[in-house]
């Protein structure tokens, strides 16, 4: 029964106080649509960040003198002791040779006649990292080996964009944070109006012996509310947007390296996150707002 009239009683707030509820729903509307797309971002980002790094090698040429199975072996296990490597793969000659004629297409057939005690490519290592932001250093350790002709990895364009992807990630957690303090202080508002209203009935629920629990109830109950009313519409645009752009873009963005995280269940878990932070975000509020005030006036 208690539970039933604390529920009634939120309601009544919400009505009494209908446009400022309106007024609070709507901004914390807007506060989780952005908190919706940096969700969403950021995983992409992620993915992206990840089909990059999985895409980049570092390609280790090998001098002719030590193309045999000894200094192959010698120059295989120093690469493999470097930290942060985390594959090292071997390409022979003819291996090299045939990447080049894949590079050409048709064209490339006219270096079938370097096949064999011909071929002027070297042997390499193929060599995967750990983390893409350490490449540039991996690269670097490795060019000291003895052995190696050439160290070869894409460039510093590569790490940059790497770096760019990563702080991108980063700013957006940081205004998923910013912007969920922004609801909570809104939500905080709306109920210090709706406490304000029944200063009376909370004096006279005091007199009679109600314990502060009790009395703080209803108005989280009506932060939750509030909170979930604003978190209906970034839900339906983030998760319906994010669908028809999957769709419309078949899932890669600009170029065939950069794909798109699938939206099932990706929109499920953006869906649950802000109907989470929703909630919590209208418990702070509304928690915070009501415990002050009843420590004042005590």
């Amino acid at each position: 029964m208690n539970l039933i009239r604390h529920f009634k009683e939120a309601f009544m707030g919400l009505i009494r106080h209908g446009a400022m509820t309106v007024s609070s729903a709507s901004a914390v509307a807007y506060a989780l649509l952005f908190v919706g797309i940096f969700i969403i971002m950021s995983i992409n980002i992620e993915q992206i960040t990840f089909s990059v790094e999985e895409s980049v090698q570092i390609h280790v040429k090998i001098f002719d003198t030590f193309n045999s199975e000894e200094p192959l072996g010698i120059i295989y296990t120093q690469i493999s002791e470097i930290d942060g490597v985390l594959d090292v793969e071997y390409s022979s000659k003819d291996d090299e040779l045939d990447k080049l004629i894949a590079t050409y297409g048709e064209d490339g057939k006219i270096f079938e006649s370097y096949r064999g005690t011909g071929n002027p490519l070297r042997a390499a290592y193929l060599v995967k990292t750990k983390e893409g932001s350490d490449i540039a250093v991996i690269s670097q350790k490795i060019g000291y080996i003895i052995g190696i002709e050439k160290v070869s990895y894409g460039g510093t364009g590569t790490v940059q964009l790497m770096k760019m992807l990563d702080y991108i990630r980063t700013v957006g957690y940081i205004l998923v944070v910013g912007l969920s303090i922004v609801a909570v202080f809104l939500i905080s508002n709306t109920i210090k109006l709706s406490i304000s209203s029944r200063i009376k009935e909370i004096a006279i629920m005091r007199t009679v012996g109600a314990k502060n629990g009790f009395i703080r109830m209803p108005f989280v109950i009506e932060g939750i509310l509030i909170g979930i009313m604003g978190s209906i519409l970034p839900i339906i645009v983030a998760t319906v947007g994010y669908i028809y752009l999957y769709e419309a873009l078949g899932g890669v963005f600009l170029a065939q390296m950069f794909v798109l995280q699938s939206p099932y269940p990706l929109v499920y878990y953006t869906a649950g996150i802000l109907a989470g932070i929703a909630v919590v975000v209208g418990l702070i509020g509304s928690f915070v707002s009501v415990t002050r005030y009843l420590r004042w006036q005590r």
